[in-house]
């Protein structure tokens, strides 16, 4: 594969995301790095990642098909909030983090709600309490996102 942090990947993605949701290095990055695993059982993470915000699934998928066709690894990361190291960029690649995909609908009618992977699980039950409803699921940490 191509070097993760080449200037032409890095212009791809911004091309795709926008300038500002594309970080590299530095103090940025590190909080990108880790979940809330026990240090003495998780992995070491790479440094050697960029950081990339999508607004909507379809500039996912856009990242998807740059990474595959670069060999590039991707690794999804959601509210940092797992303990089994599951979004640490063990090796060099792009960090695909959710936090902007955070739309939540709610359809009072048929009591649905309908939200995207970077809306957190403390979004969710806002929304539904502003429509007079409620969620009743609680599976833990209210910063987790509903995409992981």
């Amino acid at each position: 594969g191509v070097e993760v942090l080449d200037e032409a990947v890095l212009e791809e993605l911004r091309s795709i995301v926008g300038e500002g949701w594309v970080v590299v290095g530095g103090d940025e990055v590190d909080g990108y790095l880790y979940d809330e695993t026990l240090t003495s059982v998780r992995p070491r993470a790479s440094r050697d990642v960029v950081v990339v915000k999508p607004g909507s699934a379809e500039e996912v998928s856009e990242i998807l098909v740059l990474a595959n066709r670069y060999g590039v690894p991707v690794f999804p990361r959601g509210g940092g909030t797992g303990l089994v190291g599951g979004c640490v960029p063990t090796v060099g690649g792009i960090v695909v983090c959710l936090e902007r995909m955070d739309r939540i609908t709610v359809d009072e009618e048929n009591l649905m709600a309908e939200a995207e992977a970077g809306a957190t699980l403390r979004d969710l039950i806002e929304a539904a309490e502003k429509a007079g409803l409620f969620f009743p699921l609680h599976p833990g940490d209210e910063g987790a996102q509903i995409g992981g």
